[in-house]
């Protein structure tokens, strides 16, 4: 089977296809095999590893594949979304076609999408009578699976009722530090105190790997958050009772629907999980900061490749200490913060989204959190988890518990359109494209409101980066590519604010700044956490960044302290304030 198949640990019961006496194929999203019981096996003629990653049409259908899109499109679909079923004509291992009905469901792991297919017809094998309830349950929570949740759908969307969407907060950190068995008895206490709190009649069902619904009748819904509330609580407590090393935590939302918006409830119901969650928020006068679906994917799972058409997510692999190599480096660090901050003015009570924010160095040492107040909203964003903790730590430590944070990149931030009063960053555009940057930074803020930046415009490198520089010039003199400074000038970013649909208001720059390294070791640091390397060297092969990256490192560390080197680099800033017309 290849390796985009459905994986039988995220609790989908093969076992049950497996021992079916009526064939069954599983196909990905395209129509692809990615699996077959005995029985579709022994009626093809055929194996799983003869067929894998064919079109199942070509594989078993009569008749030309011509047809193939029509017939699809037309009849096979439609079954699988009402769940009905759908004539075909079959090809068996003998020759004959025969007539048969195939319907079935789709299922979806991961992030990929699976049909379910159940072949019915003479020589194929009788039609498949209801599951014993062992495959309807997940076995480490006890609650229904999504198997349930497909045979009891149309029932349930028929009604008037009430859904509740549960997450099991920091399931991977679980995992992480305390290891799968952790994580498995983290979900089992979750899936218990669900079942204990629930209304009589409730369909209770394991929706994901850490996600869970409750769908009530509509006489339940006045009380379902206490319902959710008391599951929090029971299942925190059970946690703690078995001595779990990390807290338990749910998090989760409440949504109405009437029939035919099932579907759409659970939607909204997670959409509420999300600001119960913290990542949505709601202000008093500013409107609400609205996490899109969407954006999900992006969040969970930043990229990490410079050539990526989202660049600027290689910056996800910065550690904790790249805030602190800056204000090592520089000496008006902190004073830089407090200019920026000065320039582009916030107004307490505003909804601000800092983008790129680190481990806190504008919103801290800047005063911006000050200057919003508890009143309002402030979204630190950035990709990197490591900086976004220290940055947690920070608004603990000074007391800001109102200050939310959301790993996300500037280059496509997962906030719904129109949601911002103000959307502001410091010195990140040299790690991402700034056309695309400015547009997502645009997208988020509403008609009349502002975007700020405070950009790195110039570089000079002082002496003592010659040698370990020559490496990096040779290799791209190699590739027949020009040693290119990685900044934007400031025609282009003029450029990129027209072209984001971004008026420019103000623009103010700042003296040149002198960046001193005491050391061999601060001087390697930034270079490693900068990923100076890899800016220098885009469109170089990745696996000569890595060999020349370690030639810089090891020309640093040989050159530094000698005498008449400058281990210096100088740079010019530039902070442009702009609005997006109404």
């Amino acid at each position: 089977m290849d390796s985009a198949a459905p994986d039988a640990s995220l609790g989908q019961p093969w076992q049950l296809y497996a021992t079916l006496s009526t064939a069954v194929v599983i196909t990905d999203a395209q129509g692809r095999i990615v699996y077959l019981n005995p029985r579709a096996e022994a009626f093809w003629g055929v194996a799983l590893v003869d067929v894998a990653d064919q079109v199942a049409w070509d594989a078993f259908c009569a008749g030309p594949s011509a047809e193939a899109d029509a017939w699809v499109r037309s009849v096979l679909l439609p079954a699988l979304d009402t769940g009905t079923t759908a004539a075909v004509s079959m090809k068996g291992a003998d020759g004959r076609d025969r007539a048969a009905e195939i319907g079935g469901v789709w299922i979806t792991e991961g992030d990929q999408r699976f049909a379910v297919f159940i072949v019915t017809g003479d020589g194929i094998g009788p039609a498949v009578t209801a599951p014993p309830e062992w495959a309807l349950r997940d076995p480490l929570t006890g609650l229904h699976n999504l198997h349930h949740w497909h045979q009891q759908f149309a029932e349930w969307n028929a009604r008037t009722g009430a859904v509740v969407f549960f997450d099991l907060d920091g399931l991977k950190e679980i995992n992480d530090l305390s290891g799968h068995r952790a994580g498995d008895k983290a979900l089992a206490i979750t899936g218990r105190a669900i079942a204990a709190e629930a209304p009589a009649g409730a369909l209770l069902v394991r929706y994901g790997g850490d996600e869970f619904v409750m769908v009530v009748d509509p006489e339940c819904a006045p009380g379902l958050r206490g319902v959710a509330q008391r599951t929090v609580t029971r299942a925190a407590e059970a946690a703690e009772a078995a001595e779990m090393s990390l807290l338990l935590h749910l998090s989760f939302g409440i949504a109405e629907f009437t029939p035919g918006g099932l579907d759409d409830a659970v939607h909204r119901a997670d959409d509420a999980m999300y600001e119960h969650k913290g990542v949505l928020m709601r202000g008093t006068d500013a409107g609400r900061i609205v996490l899109t679906r969407a954006g999900r994917n992006l969040v969970r799972k930043p990229g990490t490749d410079p050539e990526d058409p989202r660049p600027g997510t290689f910056a996800a692999s910065f550690g904790p200490e790249f805030d602190g190599y800056f204000r090592q480096t520089f000496a008006r660090a902190a004073e830089h913060a407090r200019e920026f901050v000065e320039f582009v003015a916030p107004r307490a009570g505003q909804a601000v989204v800092e983008v790129g924010a680190g481990s806190g160095r504008i919103a801290f040492d800047g005063g911006l959190a000050e200057r919003i107040g508890p009143g309002g909203q402030l979204l630190l964003t950035d990709p990197s988890a490591a900086q976004l903790q220290v940055a947690r730590k920070r608004a603990q430590e000074l007391g800001l518990g109102w200050v939310r944070f959301l790993q996300a990149p500037a280059e496509d931030i997962p906030l719904a359109s129109g949601t911002v009063d103000l959307v502001l960053g410091s010195t990140f555009l040299h790690f991402t494209d700034p056309v695309t940057a400015l547009k997502s930074m645009a997208r988020i803020i509403r008609p009349g409101g502002r975007v700020a930046v405070h950009a790195l415009l110039e570089l000079r490198f002082g002496n003592g980066w010659d040698w370990p520089l020559e490496p990096v010039k040779q290799e791209l003199r190699a590739h027949g590519l020009p040693f290119r400074d990685f900044l934007a000038p400031r025609s282009e970013l003029e450029a990129a604010y027209e072209t984001a649909g971004l008026k420019v208001d103000r623009v103010a720059e700042s003296q040149n700044e002198r960046a001193e390294y005491p050391h061999a070791d601060l001087a390697v640091g930034v270079m490693e956490q900068t990923g100076l390397a890899r800016l220098f060297l885009r469109g170089v092969p990745q696996d000569r960044v890595r060999i020349v990256a370690q030639m810089m490192k090891a020309g640093i560390r040989e050159g530094f302290g000698q005498p008449g080197f400058d281990w210096s680099w100088t740079g010019r800033w530039i902070s442009m304030l702009s609005h997006r017309p109404a």
